[in-house]
């Protein structure tokens, strides 16, 4: 009976009721873009300069988990068309950037071959997962992710830890990106947009966590071993659309 309880879940979980966890499409903010290329980041989507590099600095809390970054930097070279590393502030090589309070200087020029994102590890310094925004320093933007890893270890019991990190990291790497555009993403809090636009399928890691997606990614995760570290179907086929209309017009 267990065997094939397990089975039929297989079946479910890999015979497309993706669907029936879908949440509905809200409406976006007037001012958001309706046509191709939406709002998504041309910057970390196509070859524009040399490297995206990763900027790593533990404010707060324990030590990053280097499974989270390599995946991070994985997703950010194919989408971004281009080599990704990361690097911890203050080596080497790491661009001169300091955070003073909520304000971020550079203490020297800024390589204008990179695109930077710099991830800062805040610990319980969040009430959420994480988040992202992101800051002009010098002329030069700065894409950055902020991270509460502690609310990781919470779950390290249940989930891996390294699994989890990963998660949260691509997740806010695709609202740098700019997704979801506006035919396939809603806002949880609808008609008030502050809490920022999530992918309404269940299998992407833009999802925001609620009930249909955690049922969904926990039949995934204990019986396919498939994490949500990447994009779904949809927000792939809006970053080909963005980069073939970007790559139309050159």
């Amino acid at each position: 009976m267990t065997r094939a309880l397990a089975l039929a879940l297989v079946a479910l979980m890999t015979g497309g009721c993706a669907a029936a966890f879908r949440a509905p499409t809200t409406p976006f903010p007037a001012s958001a873009s309706r046509v191709v290329p939406w709002t998504l980041d041309r910057e970390l989507l196509t070859h524009v300069n040399r490297r995206i590099l990763v900027v790593v600095e533990v404010a707060a809390g324990h030590p990053p988990e280097r499974y989270a970054l390599d995946r991070l930097c994985t997703v950010a070279a194919h989408y971004g068309e281009r080599p990704c590393t990361w690097i911890a502030l203050g080596r080497p090589g790491a661009p001169p950037l300091r955070f003073v309070g909520d304000r971020l200087y550079a203490d020297g020029p800024l390589d204008r071959d990179s695109s930077l994102v710099l991830v800062r590890y805040v610990g319980n310094h969040l009430d959420m997962w994480g988040q992202s925004y992101t800051l002009t320093v010098a002329g030069h933007d700065v894409h950055v992710i902020e991270i509460n890893q502690e609310r990781h270890r919470v779950w390290s019991w249940f989930l891996p830890e390294r699994h989890l990190e990963a998660q949260t990291l691509v997740h806010e790497y695709g609202h740098h990106l700019g997704l979801p555009p506006c035919d396939h993403g809603y806002y949880r809090d609808y008609p008030d947009f502050t809490g920022g636009a999530h992918c309404v399928n269940p299998d992407c890691a833009l999802s925001k966590p609620r009930f249909g997606v955690l049922l969904y990614g926990l039949g995934h995760v204990l019986i396919l071993h498939h994490w949500l570290e990447d994009y779904c179907a949809q927000c792939r086929a809006a970053i080909a659309a963005a980069k073939a209309y970007w790559r139309s017009r050159v």
